[in-house]
């Protein structure tokens, strides 16, 4: 193989995906391996480990790099590339850009995942010929990206269209992993359904039906994953149902504060929770959106880049530097 080629990365809480791409985007070699996060340059120097692996058994010469895009959860510097007290990893910085452009000569673009999955829909995927659209996850967080007027909203420091923090509860009954009450994710992510399924059961009486989730015991509770949650619901659970519609509903506030905010022709959604559960998610959205916004409701989709949407975005964003 001749040419140029691009390295997407993709930082999860729990995986790091890099892809080596050519320049027309498609994925040559990839590699999903658990994320290391013992001290603040691990992440990177994993990252390193990866490249060297996938041109190695690509037979490329490492020359041959064009740009790293680099794709993460926030909150992040982009100015100095690096992360600061990021959600997903337990470390006050991880320093990306310098340690990876050094290492390979190249400019180094950090990018938010919610953005990089927005600019990935539009250039890959679903928003394809679309100047207005948003990205949202529901994963194991609640983050986004927007596109507006053809324009990728970056902010700052790279953190705008941070929507999983917007507030959709004024009473703060429940408590965001950012230390502030009633975002949005503290209720409808992978990470606190438990928790919004063990609230609402302490206001359930036990004598109001015969659902699975009043027998399940103290144990078991502690167990609970938002998968068991749509299982119970799939199998007809009546609590779990109303407990799913709930959460369609909370939901739905946050789509239509995203449609106040950004007014898109489309949004199109992501992340495990909905793609694992396409209908029971997006099916109360749509249904409840109109209760909460009076601006035109844009078409909600599931996006068809699946759980690849990051890491295409960090390929887009890796083509996009300067040669």
């Amino acid at each position: 193989m001749e040419g140029e080629y691009v390295i997407g990365v993709d930082i999860g809480a729990t995986w790091l995906r890099v892809g080596l791409s050519d320049v027309s985007g498609n994925i040559l070699r990839k590699e999903k391996r658990e994320i290391r996060t013992s001290y603040s340059y691990e992440v990177s120097e994993q990252i390193m480990e990866i490249i060297d692996h996938l041109f190695g058994e690509s037979k490329l010469d490492t020359e041959s790099l064009k740009g790293i895009g680099v794709a993460s959860a926030g909150p992040m510097n982009v100015n100095k590339g690096e992360l600061v007290n990021p959600t997903n990893i337990p470390l006050d910085i991880v320093p990306l850009s310098g340690p990876l452009g050094e290492k390979f000569g190249v400019d180094v673009q950090l990018i938010n995942d919610g953005a990089s999955a927005a600019l990935a829909e539009q250039k890959f995927g679903r928003g394809q010929g679309y100047d207005n659209l948003v990205y949202i996850t529901i994963s194991t967080g609640i983050g986004g990206g927007a596109i507006v007027d053809g324009n990728l909203l970056y902010g700052k420091n790279g953190n705008a269209a941070e929507v999983g923090h917007f507030t959709i509860d004024q009473e703060g009954k429940l408590t965001c992993g950012c230390g502030r009450p009633g975002h949005w994710e503290a209720y409808c992510s992978g990470s606190n359904i438990p928790t919004f399924v063990r609230m609402k059961l302490d206001e359930v009486d036990d004598d109001e039906g015969n659902s699975d989730l009043l027998k399940l015991t103290p144990e078991e509770l502690d167990q609970f994953k938002s998968k068991d949650l749509f299982d119970l619901a799939r199998s007809g659970d009546g609590l779990a149902k109303e407990l799913v519609e709930e959460l369609g509903r909370l939901n739905a506030i946050g789509f239509a504060a995203v449609t106040e905010a950004y007014d898109p022709a489309l949004i199109t959604v992501g992340g495990a929770v909905a793609l694992h559960n396409p209908e029971m998610v997006l099916v109360p959205i749509r249904e409840k959106i109109h209760n909460y916004t009076q601006n035109e409701i844009p078409e909600i989709k599931i996006t068809k880049l699946e759980e690849e949407v990051v890491l295409y975005g960090a390929i887009a964003r890796g083509l996009a530097i300067d040669s």
